[in-house]
């Protein structure tokens, strides 16, 4: 029998636990019927826990555990429902939701998971993966392992910071509407509007559409799902320039380095 831990209990789980009847990779949770939540300081088993409302560095060693078909299609902290065949996670004090990417110290192995859930409370283990997590991270079989946890998200750019993001697009500015092709042909620049989709990668937020359209052409050879879209915010128009959307995270990773090495150093991994 397994032991799997999890809400501050142990929770024995039949060996071996089916895997789901469907072919390919697990995928991050679809994220319906949830909501952004930090919550209010809470206790545990005599301790007191306190969620933070922005954790963008977060680095951290420890055990991680996992839990499955006991709280399968039951709902997680922030509301959406527990699928154990996701990518998804448990943490005691990050925001709901958060994308962190775990790493199994003890074979290399990496996963990038939503975290949507509160846990795990015993023996002060640092997260709680679903069972799908921890199959692809190794340790389904034994319970536990010593894992890296960092995190992905970025807090959304801030209307103070629209010009510093706009100042290295300012050069050789083209009429509103128009855009160079990878061919050098000008055309006129795609309509700008809401995408679809689970997960992006956004390189920035412009107060120039001129601005957003020449990052979205610098990069377009290379990463055809680049975009940019207009949103409202507190009744300003701005131009987001996002890649994706992103159903499953097997090579968004390897795109997150390639904009790295390319300069762009803070790439921000966004849910939708």
């Amino acid at each position: 029998m397994l032991i799997a831990v999890t809400a501050g209990c142990s929770k024995k789980l039949p060996e071996p636990l089916p895997d789901r009847p469907t072919t390919g990779h697990a995928h991050l949770p679809d994220g319906k019927g949830g909501i952004h939540k930090v919550g209010n300081p809470y206790k545990v088993g005599g301790r007191w826990y306190k969620p933070v409302a922005d954790e963008t560095a977060y680095d951290e060693t420890g055990i991680a555990s996992w839990y499955g078909r006991d709280f399968h299609g039951k709902h997680t902290a922030n509301g959406e429902t527990y699928d154990m065949h996701a990518l998804s996670a448990a943490h005691k004090t990050l925001p709901l939701p958060t994308l962190v990417r775990v790493t199994n110290l003890e074979n290399g192995r990496s996963v990038i998971v939503r975290v949507n859930d509160r846990g795990p409370f015993v023996k002060e283990r640092l997260i709680d993966l679903s069972y799908a997590a921890a199959k692809q991270l190794g340790y389904a079989a034994r319970g536990t392992a010593h894992v890296r946890v960092q995190t992905l998200d970025m807090p959304a750019p801030k209307t103070a910071d629209i010009p510093a993001m706009d100042a290295p697009f300012k050069t050789a500015k083209q009429p509103h509407g128009l855009h160079t092709s990878a061919s050098g042909r000008t055309t006129t620049a795609p309509t700008v509007s809401p995408l679809p989709g689970k997960m992006f990668i956004q390189l920035g937020a412009f107060s120039s559409k001129d601005n957003a359209i020449r990052l979205q052409n610098t990069l377009k050879a290379h990463f055809p799902t680049i975009r940019a879209t207009e949103i409202n915010l507190s009744g300003k128009t701005l131009y987001r320039v996002r890649m994706g959307p992103f159903e499953d995270t097997t090579n968004m990773e390897q795109i997150i380095l390639s904009l790295q090495h390319k300069g762009f150093q803070k790439p921000m991994v966004v849910i939708q």
